[in-house]
C-alpha cells in the first residue's frame, strides 16, 4: 500500500502545479492490469532512472490539465505494483517508492519516485506484448531508454544520449571507490583562509540580517516560539581557482536538478534550496544588496505563507558565484511536532535532525561544486536557541534523557576538498554537527553514528 501524505512537501508542489520536464512524466489514469500499459510504464521508469531519477505523476493529461475518470480506489498504485513491472521488464532490478499526495484542493494523486541508476544503466530485459504484426509494444528487450526533449522516453542512440549516462555511472563507481579509500584515510578539515572565512561570514551575517527584516514584517507568521532566537543557519561557498559563475537564467533549473540528486542521500519531503513554483512562494532573482548592487541571488521566502502546522518557514538564498545559505526554524517547534511528541515547543532538540540536515547541506554543496568544477567548499553553520533544550528525538529513536544545553548557540566552520565530500561525507558531517550536540553532553556523536543513521535520511 502506498503511503499517504496530507502535509505540504516537495511532492505537493508537483500536484498543485503539474508540469512535464525531463525528470517529471505526467500520466493519465490507466488500467494497471493492462499488459501494454505496464510495458509503457516500464519504458518511462527506465528512462527516468537513466536520467538520474525522477517522478511519474498520475492523474494529469499531457496538457497538464486534471484527467477525468478518477478511480474510486487508488490501492493499485502501490510499491508492489510498480515493483512487479520493474522485475518483469528491467535489469538490474530496483525499487520505486510510491506516495499518495494530497493537493491543496484536497484531491489525491499517486506519485512514483524513480531512483537513479547506479554503476550500470537500466536496460530492458523483456519485450512488451506483441501486436498482430509481431512487434513489441511499449518496450523492447536489449534497449536502454533515456529522457529526451518533449519530454519523451526513447531509446538511447548517439553520444549525446549516452554521454551523461556514462558520466553518472563513472561518478557512482568513483564515489564507491573513494568511500573504500576513505575508510582508511581520515579527511583533514582546515579552517577557511582568512579572506574566504571573512567573505563567507559576511554573506552568512548579511543574509541573516535580511531574514530578520523579513520576519519583522511577517504579521501572518504563526510559530510557537520566537524564530528569531530559535533556528539554524547553514551556509557554504564553493571555491575555485577561476571562480564560480552560474548563469542567472539557469540557476533555478540547476537547483531543481541538484535537488533531485541530493534525494539519493537525504529526502524527507521538505528539501533545502527547493525552488517551489506556487506564485506567492516561488523563488525569485534579487540583487545581492538592497541598494540594487551585487551579484544576482535567487531567493526563496516561505515565511509569509503563514500556515506552518506541518511545513517549515524556510528562507534561503543562492548566489550565482556559489554562495548559499538557508535559515530554518527547528522542526521540533512546529505544531505537528508538539502534538506528536507531547512536549512543548522550545524544550528539545533532535540529534538525528541536526545530523541529517547537515548531511543534506554537505551533499548539496558537493553536487553543486562537482557541476561547476569547484575544488573546495567552505562551510559555516550556526544553531541558536539551544539553552534549556533537552536531547530527544522523533519516532522510536531513543537517546538517554536528562541531557540539556546551557550554552545558547554554536557555530562550526571548515573547508574540505570536493573529493573528500564525496569520499568521506560521514566524517565531514560529524565535524560540522557534533560540536552542537556536545553542548548537551552527547558524547556518542561521530562519523560512525552518522553512518549508522544515514539509511534513515531517506524518509520517502
Amino acid at each position: 500500500m502506498a503511503k499517504t501524505t496530507d502535509e505540504r512537501s516537495d511532492l505537493t508542489d508537483l500536484v498543485d502545479y503539474p508540469r512535464e520536464t525531463l525528470d517529471i512524466e505526467l500520466k493519465d489514469w490507466i488500467d494497471l492490469g493492462d499488459k501494454v500499459a505496464q510495458a509503457k510504464l516500464a519504458r518511462h521508469i527506465a528512462a527516468l532512472a537513466n536520467h538520474g531519477g525522477g517522478y511519474l505523476v498520475f492523474g494529469f493529461r499531457d496538457d497538464e490539465s486534471i484527467a477525468p475518470n478518477r478511480p474510486t480506489d487508488l490501492s493499485g498504485y502501490s510499491r508492489d505494483t510498480f515493483g512487479r513491472v520493474v522485475t518483469r521488464y528491467l535489469t538490474p532490478a530496483f525499487q520505486c517508492d510510491v506516495q499518495l499526495v494530497q493537493s491543496s484542493a484536497g484531491l489525491i494523486y499517486p506519485v512514483v519516485r524513480v531512483p537513479s541508476h547506479g554503476s550500470t544503466p537500466i536496460g530492458a530485459k523483456a519485450d512488451g506484448p506483441h501486436d498482430p504484426r509481431g512487434q513489441p509494444q511499449g518496450i523492447r528487450a536489449g534497449t536502454y531508454y533515456v529522457r529526451k526533449p518533449g519530454p519523451k522516453s526513447e531509446a538511447a542512440m548517439g553520444m549525446e544520449d549516452w554521454q551523461p549516462l556514462i558520466r553518472r555511472c563513472i561518478l557512482f563507481d568513483r564515489d564507491s571507490l573513494l568511500a573504500d579509500i576513505a575508510r582508511a584515510v581520515q579527511p583533514r578539515s582546515e579552517p577557511p583562509a582568512p579572506a574566504i572565512e571573512d567573505r563567507l561570514k559576511t554573506w552568512h551575517d548579511k543574509s541573516e540580517a535580511r531574514w530578520r527584516a523579513i520576519v519583522e514584517k511577517a504579521t501572518a507568521l504563526r510559530w510557537l516560539v520566537d524564530i528569531g532566537a530559535n533556528h539554524c543557519q547553514l551556509s557554504y561557498i564553493i571555491l575555485s581557482g577561476t571562480g564560480i559563475a552560474i548563469p542567472a537564467r539557469e540557476l533555478q533549473h540547476v537547483l531543481e536538478q541538484v535537488n533531485r540528486d541530493v534525494r539519493q542521500t537525504v529526502w524527507t519531503g521538505w528539501s533545502m534550496f527547493y525552488p517551489f513554483t506556487r506564485p506567492e512562494i516561488a523563488a525569485a532573482l534579487h540583487p545581492e544588496f538592497d541598494d540594487g548592487s551585487g551579484v544576482d541571488v535567487l531567493e526563496s521566502n516561505l515565511i509569509g505563507d503563514g500556515d506552518f502546522d506541518m511545513s517549515l518557514p524556510d528562507y534561503w538564498r543562492y548566489a550565482v558565484d556559489g554562495r548559499a545559505t538557508i535559515i530554518r526554524p527547528y522542526r521540533e517547534d512546529r505544531q505537528r511536532s508538539v502534538e506528536g511528541k507531547g512536549r512543548p515547543a522550545g524544550t528539545w532538540l533532535s540529534p538525528e535532525t541536526v545530523i541529517r540536515e547537515t548531511a543534506e547541506l554537505v551533499t548539496h554543496a558537493r553536487i553543486m561544486a562537482e557541476r561547476y568544477d569547484g575544488s573546495r567548499v567552505a562551510f559555516r553553520c550556526t544553531w541558536r536557541g539551544l539553552a534549556g533544550r533537552e536531547i530527544d528525538d522523533f519516532g522510536d529513536t531513543y537517546w538517554s534523557p536528562a541531557r540539556h544545553a546551557r550554552a545558547d548557540q554554536r557555530t562550526t566552520i571548515g573547508t574540505w576538498d570536493v573529493p573528500v565530500l564525496a569520499a568521506n561525507w560521514h566524517e565531514v558531517v560529524a565535524q560540522l554537527s557534533c560540536p552542537v550536540l556536545s553542548l548537551f553532553g552527547f558524547s556518542e556523536c561521530g562519523s560512525e553514528l552518522v553512518a549508522r543513521l544515514a539509511p534513515r535520511f531517506i524518509k520517502l
